[in-house]
């Protein structure tokens, strides 16, 4: 498969080393596209086509798929020429700015083998994997409460002040929902499904001097009657990563680096209706899930693109699925602007009208020309 990249940014950069350093089988990197010019100049000499233009790399016919790795506000014009070129489509996440901005993504699509995905890479994290596949082998029962915190997302002031798009409504769409936790949100659903109502609390420009969310505090409701929280922020040091999973026969508990899992002996609801014993709880067990060797997440899930493009697997992260974190995050930022519940499915026309309004606001950020140091590695939760 002929890959081109749009956009050699930090992520950029690492998605072209990943496929050169040949870790993505049956991958070709053949294209890339960025501005200034003279930025690849690195690839040209590697005989790799550069393009000063989007349009142009996806116009010259190169490329099976590309991949779009830059300021979300550019997702949607680039992504859909993209899918009316005919090629297949990566997208960095977030998917887009907002729902409906997503929905028309993915209406752009040719033909139905036109694969559309999303660098949703934490689903292929060990201890989220693991969790999946213990929640589908019914080791937890019906769910009960889900709680994650992650605060752990810390970022000082000069991340900000390094891009104008940053950290704006309308470079982004919002802040550590729309950069931070998409990954986080994504997992959450995937894991547990989508609840049916939120409330929610964010604060805009807490820590931070911008315009978007930098903390955040939501409430989720279930079909079946079970509880959520959500908590996330950019502003707190060292933080804390901590999911809790909780079902009728079991609790899983995880903080990113390894899993556990506690068994009941019995259904909690049935022990309590049938015990004598005041004080009683049912016997449990525990297992402890600690992954071997680390894994390179975007990598595996460019390989898993390329062999569901051969037919050979099933896609990991579908665009599709990233209307869902999207409307989880649509959802708790209305709902702080509406300050009520929001009913789930999210009216994706009512809030691209109230963003519209902050977008119509929206500044560019200052770039405050100073030398950041930068290493990715550092990024990653």
């Amino acid at each position: 498969m002929k890959f081109g990249i749009i956009g050699l940014g930090n992520i950029g950069r690492i998605h072209a080393k990943n496929i050169q350093d040949g870790l993505i089988e049956g991958a070709e990197l053949v294209a890339v596209a960025n501005q200034p010019i003279e930025s690849m100049d690195d690839f040209k000499q590697q005989g790799i086509a550069c393009f000063g233009d989007a349009a142009e790399l996806i116009e010259s016919g190169l490329c099976d798929a590309v991949i779009v790795a830059l300021p979300t506000h550019l997702h949607a014009p680039i992504g859909i020429a993209a899918l009316e070129a005919g090629t297949h489509l990566i997208m960095e996440k977030p998917l887009a700015c907002h729902k409906a901005e997503g929905e028309r993504i993915l209406a752009a699509r040719q033909r139905d083998d036109q694969l559309v995905s999303l660098m949703m890479n934490q689903r292929a994290h060990p201890c989220y994997v693991k969790i999946k596949d213990w929640i589908d082998a019914g080791e937890l029962g019906e769910l009960q409460r889900v709680s994650w915190t992650m605060t752990n997302w810390f970022r000082p002031e000069i991340y900000y002040q390094s891009s104008p798009w940053r950290a704006t409504w309308k470079g982004e769409g919002g802040g550590v929902l729309m950069n931070q936790c998409p990954h986080n949100i994504d997992v959450l659903q995937w894991l547990v499904g989508m609840p049916s109502s939120i409330r929610a609390n964010c604060s805009f420009g807490k820590y931070h001097d911008i315009e978007v969310e930098d903390e955040v505090s939501a409430y989720f409701e279930f079909a079946n009657g079970a509880t959520g929280q959500f908590t996330a922020s950019t502003g707190e040091a060292p933080g804390t990563n901590r999911l809790e999973i909780v079902g009728d026969q079991g609790t899983i508990l995880t903080d990113g680096a390894e899993v556990t899992l506690i068994r009941n002996s019995e259904s909690v609801a049935a022990y309590s209706r049938a015990t004598d014993e005041m004080f009683g709880a049912p016997e449990t067990t525990e297992e402890v899930f600690k992954p071997g060797a680390a894994v390179n997440q975007h990598a595996a899930i460019l390989d898993n693109f390329v062999k569901a493009a051969n037919g050979e697997a099933e896609l990991i992260a579908p665009a599709a699925d990233g209307l869902n974190s999207l409307e989880l995050a649509g959802a708790m930022i209305y709902s702080t602007w509406i300050d009520d519940t929001v009913k789930l499915p999210l009216d994706a026309a009512a809030y691209e009208a109230a963003l519209a309004e902050r977008i119509a606001e929206s500044k560019p950020r200052a770039v405050i020309q100073t030398a950041a140091k930068v290493d990715m590695s550092k990024s990653y939760r």
